[in-house]
């Protein structure tokens, strides 16, 4: 252990011994400095492995950020669509249901000026006072366009 806390207090390791001249008390040093090499090694991949595994689980949870994100936009288009689709069905019954009416009120405007010419009476009395009534100029023809 004292050679464990060597290696972690940044201590200088032994030169190993020639070959075949080890003695049992230099390679019970030896190994206990590669125990604590590798202890002090399996703790750093420990920590990066947890820094990975932290990431990961922040990707993770990104990833099921922008999918619930997309899954939102998804719903609020197809809400748009349905809102649109029922828009323009109400403007076509609008337009449907006042197609007859603009036709009478051009047919109106178009058929005279007796009720619009104040000078005109129902007797038919005209400005110079004979008393004459003409009839309204034509209408022109319109063509209604769809």
């Amino acid at each position: 252990e004292a050679s464990y806390h060597a290696i972690e207090d940044g201590g200088v390791r032994p030169p190993p011994p020639p070959q075949g001249q080890a003695k049992p008390q230099e390679l019970k040093s030896r190994i206990a400095l590669n125990s604590g090499r590798l202890l002090q090694e399996q703790r750093v991949t420990n920590v990066h492995i947890r820094q990975i595994a932290q990431h990961l689980e922040g990707q993770n949870e990104l990833l099921h950020m922008m999918r619930r994100s997309q899954e939102a936009q998804a719903f609020a288009q197809e809400r748009q669509a349905q809102a649109l689709e029922g828009t323009q069905a109400t403007v076509l019954a609008l337009v449907q249901m006042l197609r007859p009416a603009l036709k009478d009120l051009r047919k109106f405007l178009q058929s005279g000026t007796e009720g619009a010419n104040p000078s005109s009476s129902a007797a038919g009395v005209t400005p110079d006072g004979a008393g004459a009534k003409t009839s309204p100029p034509a209408p022109p023809q319109v063509e209604e366009t769809q």
